[in-house]
């Protein structure tokens, strides 16, 4: 046996991982999109909203979705890139964290809009 110490080469499990996370991540987020859209489609069912409130309701959930299911991209480059690991990690986490605020204040200004009088 020699006494070398181990390559400093690529590891395919985390390769492997990283890859298996990104695609798990992007692909829940996209059955997570269909499923909303569904929902927002639906939201505006008594008419109680403007049809242009509904329409930035739709359009605002979605840019949310999209900006929290981009976050698995660099979540998933940071299993196995380790010089960049750190702003990778706060990167994912900005963009999940934004996608999700994005898509609480589209709700929220949704039921404003729903709620207040004509």
């Amino acid at each position: 046996m020699s006494d070398s110490p181990p390559s400093r080469g690529v590891r395919v499990d985390l390769v492997l991982c990283g890859l298996l996370f990104a695609g798990l991540w992007v692909a829940g987020h996209i059955v997570w999109a269909s499923m909303s859209l569904i929902g927002t489609l639906m939201a505006n069912d008594a008419g109680s909203a403007s049809g242009d409130a509904h329409m930035a309701f739709m359009g605002s959930m979605l840019g949310g979705q999209m900006m929290a299911g981009a976050a698995g991209i660099p979540g998933g480059l940071a299993f196995f890139w380790r010089s960049l690991r750190k702003w990778l990690w706060i990167l994912f986490a900005a963009l999940f964290v934004s996608g999700a605020v994005w898509q609480v204040v589209a709700f929220q200004f949704f039921i404003t809009a729903a709620s207040s009088p004509p």
